[in-house]
């Protein structure tokens, strides 16, 4: 059942984030953030003047990828603001455009 979104990460199957890990990780390093992996999300993490904040990549039960930006007050996260940057897209499209989405995701975070 390889690609099943319930198997993955269970045998190291990167699922639908295989094409956008590496890319993630230098992203992650270049940025200062932290990078989150999940079996059906990964979640890059940084704090900037008193916030939390992070773009967070999900995957649907067919392998569409959302991609939200968020912001909360620090052991508040009930404070969260979000915002959605992209919605169901290909794992394959957003390789495509992956930089620019993630920029516009920190900046749209960062401006909460």
């Amino acid at each position: 059942m390889a690609g099943d979104e319930r198997h993955w990460g269970a045998t190291g199957d990167a699922g639908p984030f295989a094409i956008l890990d590496a890319t993630l990780n230098i992203y992650a390093l270049a940025n200062g953030m932290d990078l989150v992996k999940e079996p059906t999300a990964r979640r890059l993490g940084w704090y900037r003047d008193g916030m939390e904040r992070g773009i967070v990549l999900e995957a649907d039960a067919d392998g569409a990828l959302t991609v939200t930006a968020l912001c909360w007050k620090t052991s508040d996260p009930s404070t969260a603001r979000s915002a959605p940057q992209r919605e169901a897209m290909r794992p394959e499209d957003l390789a495509v455009e992956l930089s620019t989405v993630l920029e516009a995701a920190l900046e749209a975070a960062n401006a909460f």
